[in-house]
């Protein structure tokens, strides 16, 4: 009898450790810019927890220097999460080749761009196309896709909310339950604080403003702001004299009432205008990190809107 019941046994354990070896390990994740990270986690909970971000928001997402620990950590991931539409560009293609991870590759589940799902505002398109106001695209921020700056606008982070629990529930069918629940949770908050933010920036819509460089249309459009000027038209090349003359010299024309820029930007330009004119100049946080208010997606939208907010009332917020 004690040998049955000790086989018995040891057929349980066999069968236990089989069962723990062929359960899926919950996939690595790569997230190229902060906003996708924040999704990320916000889906995944607690199943996600190996979570690696590439750049902060105090990093141009279109220029970052690839490290021996982000390829590797590209080498060993299950899914890259990242924008397309040209952000990336001038980074990933060389990392993901030196990485060697088929897959994450192109047409492969574990490669997830973000701007495959939302309509892209065209770079070139005027203030009729758009509905924005923009005089004209800056060069810097000129895309053949179309703007990728896409999380400007909550309404873009809902669609991709979805798709991506949708894609994660692929690459890893365990953790269905926890993807599905934490997209409807994250995508029903994010539904009302939108409405909500709405009528609250309504006092915006229609108002003129200044941008360092063309990255938050999005958020601009969804709020109905209008930009008149574009203070720095090439990143990280200053502005000449007569340029920086004419923005100031069209802010009463315009009526220009504040001038805006992302925290990895150098907002000397925008200050001289803005001292000069006399209107004030005003940090967006324009990804999450931004600053310390926006630390999740929420809080981006949330401290966007408040910012703006106090531009308009002629209050700075650096």
């Amino acid at each position: 009898m004690k040998t049955v019941a000790t086989a018995l046994v040891g057929a349980a354990l066999a069968l236990t450790v089989g069962t723990t070896a062929a359960k899926a390990a919950p996939p690595e994740v790569f997230a190229c810019v902060p906003e996708w990270a924040s999704l990320v986690k916000a889906i995944g909970g607690d199943r996600l927890t190996n979570v690696t971000l590439a750049t902060s928001a105090l990093d141009n997402p279109e220029s970052m220097k690839p490290t021996p620990g982000l390829i590797a950590a590209l080498g060993k991931a299950d899914l890259i999460v990242c924008t397309g539409a040209g952000l990336e560009d001038s980074w990933l293609p060389a990392m993901l080749e030196r990485a060697g991870n088929a897959k994450i590759t192109k047409g492969k589940p574990g490669h997830f761009m973000a701007s495959e799902f939302v309509k892209l505002i065209e770079d070139d398109q005027d203030e009729h196309d758009h509905g924005h106001g923009e005089k004209k695209a800056d060069k810097g921020h000129m895309h053949g896709e179309g703007n990728p700056h896409i999380q400007g606008d909550p309404n873009n982070v809902r669609l991709v909310a979805g798709q991506l629990a949708k894609r994660l529930i692929a690459l890893d069918p365990e953790g269905k339950d926890v993807y599905g629940e934490n997209a409807k949770k994250f995508i029903a908050q994010l539904t009302a604080l939108t409405k909500e933010l709405q009528g609250k920036a309504a006092p915006l819509k229609g108002v003129n403003i200044a941008v360092q460089h063309g990255h938050s249309v999005y958020l601009l459009k969804w709020l109905g702001v209008k930009t008149a000027a574009t203070v720095e038209p090439e990143p990280g090349v200053a502005p000449g004299p007569a340029h920086l003359t004419e923005i100031i010299d069209d802010v009463p024309k315009q009526k220009i009432r504040f001038i805006v820029y992302a925290p990895y930007e150098d907002p000397g330009a925008s200050r001289y205008v803005g001292e000069k004119a006399k209107i004030p100049v005003v940090k967006l946080p324009f990804t999450v990190g931004g600053t310390p208010e926006a630390n999740d997606l929420f809080g981006l939208y949330k401290d966007s809107v408040d910012r703006l907010l106090d531009g308009l009332a002629g209050r700075e917020r650096t």
